[in-house]
């Protein structure tokens, strides 16, 4: 058995410690993210959430809202599309 020593060495040598620079970049990616997605329109947003938060598939979330799972689809991929030109327009 390992000792928690040896635990956290073999951690840190297959995630090593971030940058505080790194760590920054990360806090701002979410948080345009985050707002991307809050400004999604609800519909969407809630499809979006459900799809990749909850790992929901098409077929399921088409069932839960009484529609087809193409619906479902080109929703999330709308929501896909104004979420990467959120971020690209933030990165410009």
């Amino acid at each position: 058995m390992a000792t928690d020593a040896e635990k956290q060495i073999s951690q840190r040598a297959f995630h090593p410690a971030k940058t505080v620079e790194e760590q920054v970049i990360d806090e701002i990616t979410r948080d345009i993210l985050d707002k991307a997605i809050s400004e999604l329109p609800e519909i969407q947003r809630r499809r979006f959430i459900l799809y990749y938060d909850f790992g929901l598939t098409y077929e399921k979330i088409a069932q839960m809202e009484g529609c087809s799972k193409m619906a479902i689809k080109y929703s999330v991929d709308i929501a896909v599309e104004k979420i990467k030109n959120k971020i690209k327009n933030f990165k410009t």
